[in-house]
């Protein structure tokens, strides 16, 4: 039902001097921030007042009854997936804990097998898991050119026996983050795929920063569990997010006499489960038994309108687009004095990348502490003064101490709703700033 909706414009309404008066916001933003907080096309923002305004008229309970949201329904379209294998939450990183958390450690048997160059807030929840069941955390290495090493990640499923894996299948967790939040890299989650079948590991996927920039294919990418947030480059309402549990992950968990590592959810109501008798429940066979009864029924609807908008305007196309732009941005940002370009290391080549199953993105960092001393944070409120919209991200979502050492990095990310000439402002804006800022460092 929702495929068939009216397509607006797909750029957003730009906020006016009244709508800002009262805080320094200037009149007009230039939105380069989709890896962090995209603005929400009309269609998102349309769908949600009016459901929040029927809402007001007819009663919160009536108005869900009344007008149910498709949202499982056009990610599992956008995803390639069953509607069956996708749950709804408040956040990705709500989504990837539900997962983990699901998952059966019990002692050092059990594996963690992660890389290099992963999010802060999965890596301590792998360390959180260590302490409380001996699982054991290994560390896999990045290539030079910032890509995952696969014949790393072979080699360390190799080292688990035959015999091993025969007594208990499935105690080995493959990690990956698809696109790692300061970095251009996406990621060989394929090539980790096929290896996690082969060896029959459990492949959970942080995908944040990928559904919505790119064509996401869960089956394709051959994991069991895939999370995304809304907030991105989804350009849906923040306070929304998703999880995409696979078939078999399912229907394992709930298998009597399973040693996978398959699980339960970690926290369970009456809408994820069935109260069958007095001492007894029964899990939904579905992925909502990862979902609770209470959510933010409006959001949803805005959930699916921004999920209809990115298929209708093609993933492939857009991400297209917003790579161009983004090397258009590395290309201008090259010739500013000072500027040290972060998000890939200078050994990274697209053509060696596509051998091997990566790509480049459109996330742009680079800093300028390192050659200039003039900080990221600095030269971020310069920018957002003058009304261009960006991010600072830090240096430690890395295992590696000398990653960790590195300066806080600008972060700019074009999305599709941008134009070469906002690039071209952009870095007239970051020249001037950087030289200004630095001249006032040598002061």
């Amino acid at each position: 039902r929702f495929c068939g909706r009216r397509l607006l414009a797909t750029r957003p309404a730009r906020a006016t001097a009244s709508e800002c008066k009262g805080d320094s916001t200037p009149s007009t933003v230039l939105h380069l921030n989709a890896a962090g907080a995209s603005p929400m096309p009309t269609e998102a923002r349309d769908a949600m007042v009016g459901y929040l305004e029927y809402e007001l008229v007819v009663g919160a309970y009536a108005a869900q009854k009344k007008r149910p949201h498709a949202a499982r329904e056009a990610l599992a379209t956008l995803l390639r997936c069953d509607v069956e294998e996708v749950a709804l939450l408040d956040s990705a990183q709500a989504a990837w804990a539900r997962a983990f958390y699901s998952l059966n450690f019990t002692s050092s048997a059990d594996r963690i097998l992660c890389f290099a160059s992963e999010y802060a807030g999965n890596a301590v929840a792998y360390l959180q898991m260590a302490r409380r069941t001996g699982a054991r955390i290994e560390v896999l290495p990045m290539r030079t050119d910032g890509i995952a090493d696969v014949p790393a990640l072979e080699a360390a499923l190799q080292r688990t026996t035959t015999s091993e894996r025969a007594e208990r299948p499935g105690r080995t967790l493959v990690a990956l983050t698809h696109i790692q939040t300061s970095e251009s890299i996406v990621q060989p989650a394929a090539a980790v795929g096929a290896l996690c079948e082969r060896y029959g590991a459990v492949f959970l996927l942080d995908t944040c920063q990928s559904v919505g920039q790119l064509p996401v294919d869960v089956r394709a990418l051959g994991c069991d569990f895939a999370c995304g947030t809304g907030r991105k480059w989804l350009r849906a309402p923040r306070g929304t997010g998703f999880l995409y549990v696979r078939r078999r992950a399912l229907d394992e968990a709930t298998r009597s006499g399973s040693t996978s590592l398959f699980g339960e959810p970690p926290l369970i109501d009456h809408s994820g489960a069935v109260w069958s008798t007095p001492d007894s429940y029964t899990l939904l066979p579905d992925a909502k038994r990862f979902e609770m009864w209470e959510a933010d029924e409006a959001a949803r609807h805005g959930l699916e309108a921004a999920a209809v908008v990115c298929r209708a305007t093609g993933p492939a196309r857009n991400f297209a687009h917003a790579t161009r732009l983004a090397a258009r941005l590395r290309s201008g940002l090259a010739a500013i004095p000072g500027c040290v370009i972060r998000d890939a290391p200078p050994s990274f080549d697209e053509e060696v990348a596509r051998s091997l199953g990566a790509a480049r993105c459109a996330i742009v960092t680079f800093e300028a502490e390192s050659t200039l001393g003039v900080r990221s944070a600095d030269l971020h409120s310069a920018l957002e003064a003058r009304g261009i919209s960006v991010s600072v991200s830090p240096s430690t979502h890395h295992f590696e101490p000398a990653a960790r050492a590195r300066p806080s990095v600008v972060r700019i990310s074009p999305s599709y709703i941008n134009a070469e000439s906002e690039i071209d402002t952009a870095l007239a804006a970051i020249a001037e700033e950087l030289a200004r800022l630095a001249e006032k460092q040598k002061g």
